[in-house]
């Protein structure tokens, strides 16, 4: 985790401009729109596209729905699920790529390009009609295939590469290199900074540059070449750097260019025609192998993230308590689920050692994953606290928003209803902070509704103060509150599940538990899928028959 600034920087022939976002907790949104913070016309780019947000202490990247898709490091990202970035990651959205950085790609080895060719020819190179002797030599390409892909590391997959292809062709150096910002104009002195990621010989950099040329031309997605012959302006140019002819052939992930493989020699002569066919199917074999190690990159990053929320949902889970019990002669029966492995909703059941009876607090935290799921707990702490320290509902309620309106983001809130029960008057104070789903089924099994003064959601203003409502409840009556996860909830028509659906599947229920799994069974018919829109909890509790007096 990390609280640093981060740039994207546009590659290759990306028309935009680095772009510095800071970990304030806004979203970058990344599209065509006019309102887009990185806007990039392209029909290809949806109007918003992708976002990137720095929440938690972690950058992530998510793809917005777009139609054609976002990639990272090559791998098709799942829409409108985030995945966590790290610096020097790789974001496509077709055609064009950026680098996401955290600051300096320290271990990386910067190459300087040479600008003294820029004055030549760049030939796009297509292969010969007649087989050619670069065919023959795709034999080599076979052997060294089971090498090549299983590489279990970058600089095992490019070096292998590098070799192969001195070995396959009469060039005398093979360099794979990708840039590490925006691509500049070929004849510009400076910009374009490429990184080394294999060589073979080893140490072959050391005494001349690559050409910058030959790498702006490869940046259009096509393989090219240097001219050898006299027509050739930069002749006298190349001899100077010793280098009698060159090629370069990109190394494409899906459509995006994820390197490049350069080629080139400093003695006697090359037929970059014949090398053509071998140093392409090269090329494809790379990019493959480089894609099916960032994919195992990404799911074991995925895998480390789940595993990072499933014990943050654990620690919920606890801090929820049981999913039944008593407390202070009150009986519930609860279930909840989060809608993305950690839950914004909150439950809890607290005897006070100064009141009869035990508070009950149900809620909900606006938005969905790591963040709310980091409120919920906090509200559940402060809430306990104070509920421990013998103060009143009415009293910790107005608190508790006043300490989430403090420390909460822009924007981010609570419902939540809380319920003082009086287990001897067999009555309830009744607090509802924005949120109005709720009723009580009699001992009989009717539903009815509950008419409450309610007020806003908590951390919305500071020192509201909330109106309380008095409830009786009769023996066997039972109080029923739940999120909105479950009334919300869709079906496949669109259809919002509702109040009056909760209503009739409760009708003839008597039990606590009862009412739980009639929910249960309403959601899980309703929604056809066990992976539902936002997180859902349920409860319903009852005083016990026999209430003595304290």
């Amino acid at each position: 985790m990390s609280n640093e600034a981060c740039t994207l920087v546009p590659l290759g022939s990306c028309p935009a401009s680095a772009l510095q976002l800071q970990p304030d907790g806004k979203t970058c949104i990344i599209g065509r729109s006019a309102g887009a913070s990185l806007r990039l016309e392209h029909q290809s780019i949806s109007r918003q596209h992708a976002s990137l947000t720095f929440l938690n202490g972690r950058w992530t990247i998510t793809d917005l729905g777009s139609r054609h898709g976002t990639t990272l490091n090559g791998v098709s990202l799942e829409a409108r699920v985030s995945m966590p970035l790290r610096s020097g990651d790789r974001i496509g959205l077709n055609p064009w790529s950026l680098r996401f950085d955290m600051g300096q790609n320290e271990g990386a080895t910067i190459v300087h390009s040479s600008a003294m060719d820029s004055g030549g020819t760049v030939i796009v190179m297509a292969p010969s009609k007649e087989k050619s002797q670069a065919q023959i030599q795709l034999d080599l390409l076979i052997t060294s295939s089971v090498s090549i892909y299983a590489a279990t590391t970058e600089v095992e997959i490019v070096t292998e590469v590098a070799k192969v292809c001195v070995e396959g062709t009469k060039c005398e150096r093979a360099l794979i290199v990708r840039f590490l910002d925006q691509l500049l104009d070929s004849g510009a002195s400076s910009g374009g900074r490429i990184e080394l990621m294999g060589e073979w010989p080893e140490g072959s950099l050391k005494n001349r540059p690559v050409s910058r040329t030959l790498l702006s031309g490869a940046s259009k997605g096509k393989p090219v070449r240097l001219s050898e012959d006299d027509s050739f302006g930069a002749a006298q140019s190349i001899v100077g750097t010793g280098v009698n002819g060159a090629a370069c052939i990109p190394i494409m992930i899906d459509s995006n260019i994820e390197a490049y493989l350069y080629l080139d020699h400093f003695q006697g002569k090359v037929n970059y025609e014949e090398v053509l066919s071998f140093s392409q199917a090269i090329g494809r074999w790379t990019g493959l192998s480089l894609m099916k190690l960032k994919r195992f990159e990404l799911e074991s990053r995925q895998r480390e993230l789940m595993e990072e929320l499933a014990a943050a949902r654990q620690v919920q889970e606890r801090m929820m308590g049981a999913t039944s019990g008593n407390q202070g002669d009150v009986v519930w029966a609860m279930y909840s689920i989060p809608g993305q492995v950690v839950a914004g909703d909150i439950f809890g059941v607290h005897r006070s050692p100064t009141q009869v009876g035990a508070t009950v607090f149900l809620g909900d935290v606006s938005g969905k994953g790591l963040g709310p799921g980091l409120l919920m707990a906090a509200i559940t702490a402060h809430l306990e606290a104070q509920l421990s320290a013998g103060i009143r509902a009415g009293k910790a309620i107005c608190d508790l928003s006043n300490f989430v309106a403090s420390r909460a983001v822009s924007g981010q809130f609570a419902t939540f209803v809380m319920a003082e029960v009086d287990s001897v008057a067999r009555k309830i104070n009744f607090f509802d902070a924005g949120h109005g789903y709720y009723c009580v089924v009699d001992r009989t099994g009717i539903v009815k509704p509950i008419d409450v003064d309610g007020g806003i959601p908590i951390g919305v203003v500071e020192d509201f103060l909330y109106e309380t409502t008095e409830i009786s409840l009769a023996k066997g009556d039972r109080l029923i509150l739940y999120s909105d996860g479950l009334a919300e909830e869709r079906n496949d028509e669109g259809e919002m599940l509702g109040p009056d659906r909760v209503a009739a599947a409760l009708a003839g229920s008597l039990t606590c538990e009862d009412d739980v799994n009639r929910l249960r069974e309403l959601l899980k018919a309703f929604a056809k899928n066990v992976k539902y829109a936002d997180d859902v909890t349920i409860a319903s509790l009852m005083l016990a028959f026999d209430v003595k007096s304290p």
